[in-house]
């Protein structure tokens, strides 16, 4: 690893030297090319604020060397708060919050590292029915999870098909897109240094943008414009709100990879809609809920591979930021950045098994890189609510001592999911007990 790679320039750069370089978002100037993708995994309070184990696992990844980190799964509504389907997350959508949120970016920028917020108007198609509220999307959809295929090591025995979701009204859009902008309000006011709008995997913003599960016949259904057309009056709010020097951006899926969707060309199109309202980035998320296995893929850089960072530029410009996911193999990422396909590499996984890999890279220690596993248990407690640990790093999930830790019973039950003839034999069981319920009964005599 750490290959010389050429530059524009007559000099040649290094891997570690080109993600090492800074990058400017707007008005802010990040100290490096690596990013922390947001994870619900912060172990908030019961009531939605960060708690001290949220603080250390940020803090962590900002001492291991990373520019910027992103506050995931993070509710911008009272709706988002209801329904999302990974439950405490931390809440941006009011003010009694906002001491917490402000000692949290200060905890964050002590480290040298920018914090942004992830706003959640709702969880659209992902959404679970709660307090009395049912989830709303674009269109009545249900999501049928893998339906495409699962990650390695993850399994869905019988199969998992979410409830249909209302269609949206255009006064319960407007409703959330006010929402939204007070949220961002709140995280500039909380001196964070940019948001982002999530318009990914299956949840609200993203359930418009694609015709797999947009069936709409009015002006948010159809055509190119009207797909975008949520999204876009919602940065247009959210500009006017922050003013023109706050990094506002969008985490978008850039392909379905699912029958009757959208190819990276379409989702670019989508996006350039999008983009002239005043989008400073654009976080690159492969496929949704429903090609799970691209989405958490075991090898690194698929998403070069698919052309998808590339469409992205071709119709964005190179005036857009551009953040890489799912590429751990610096060389891959350095190579995307100096040929300008993207402008930094955002992880997930490799942070969670290696905090320090950002100043590895940068100081040309790879060979000391802890290298993430790939059979996806952390995922598979975060599908079960179960606190995540890591076979390669004994602190993840403690990074403070009050961090929540598995019994033996619920780490016994993490194993058994990712173990394939086990859950073969569930499947066939669950299945099997789905027939037999659907069967008429018979006249008695």
């Amino acid at each position: 690893m750490n290959k010389q790679i050429p530059s524009s320039k007559t000099t040649v750069k290094s891997s570690a030297e080109i993600v090492g370089e800074p990058l400017r978002i707007n008005t802010l100037e990040l100290k490096n090319r690596f990013i922390l993708g947001p994870m619900a995994i912060l172990q908030p309070t019961k009531d939605g604020r960060p708690s001290p184990q949220s603080f250390a696992f940020l803090k962590r990844r900002a001492m291991g060397g990373v520019s910027l980190v992103f506050v995931g799964g993070s509710s911008a509504t009272e709706r988002a708060w209801n329904e999302a389907p990974f439950h405490p997350n931390i809440r941006l959508d009011k003010d009694e919050f906002l001491p917490d949120l402000v000692e949290l970016g200060k905890s964050i920028h002590q480290e040298g590292a920018a914090i942004f917020g992830q706003l959640f108007p709702s969880f659209g198609r992902m959404g679970v029915p709660r307090n009395g509220q049912w989830p709303i999307a674009a269109s009545p959809v249900g999501v049928t999870l893998g339906k495409t295929g699962f990650p390695d090591g993850v399994y869905v025995p019988g199969g998992r098909v979410t409830p249909p979701p209302k269609e949206a009204t255009e006064a319960e859009i407007k409703e959330l897109e006010r929402a939204v902008v007070d949220a961002a309000k709140r995280v500039q006011a909380a001196g964070w240094d940019g948001v982002e709008i999530a318009a990914h995997m299956c949840y609200f913003y993203s359930s418009f943008l694609s015709p797999l599960a947009n069936k709409r016949t009015d002006e948010y259904g159809g055509s190119t414009e009207n797909r975008a057309r949520a999204l876009r009056d919602t940065v247009v709010a959210v500009r006017e709100a922050v003013g023109p020097e706050f990094p506002v951006g969008i985490r978008m899926s850039v392909n379905d990879h699912a029958p009757g969707g959208q190819d990276e060309k379409g989702f670019a199109e989508v996006a350039a809609h999008i983009a002239s309202a005043g989008v400073d980035f654009f976080s690159l998320t492969d496929a949704n809920y429903e090609s799970m296995g691209v989405n958490v893929p075991s090898t690194s850089g698929n998403m070069l591979t698919h052309g998808e960072p590339q469409a992205f530029r071709e119709a964005l410009g190179p005036d857009v930021r551009l953040f890489l996911s799912s590429t751990p193999d610096p060389d891959q990422a350095a190579a995307a950045i100096s040929a300008g396909h993207v402008d930094a590499t955002m992880l997930a996984r490799q942070l969670l098994a290696d905090p320090d890999y950002p100043n590895k890279v940068i100081q040309g220690r790879t060979a000391d890189i802890v290298w993430a596993e790939r059979d996806n248990g952390v995922m598979r407690a975060l599908m079960t609510n179960i606190p995540i640990v890591s076979k390669v790093n004994p602190e993840l999930g403690r990074e403070d001592p009050s961090g929540l830790v598995p019994t033996l019973g619920q780490r016994l039950f993490v194993r058994a999911t990712g173990n394939r003839a086990l859950m073969t034999i569930a499947d066939l069981f669950i299945r099997t007990l789905k027939r037999v319920k659907k069967q008429p009964v018979g006249p008695m005599h």
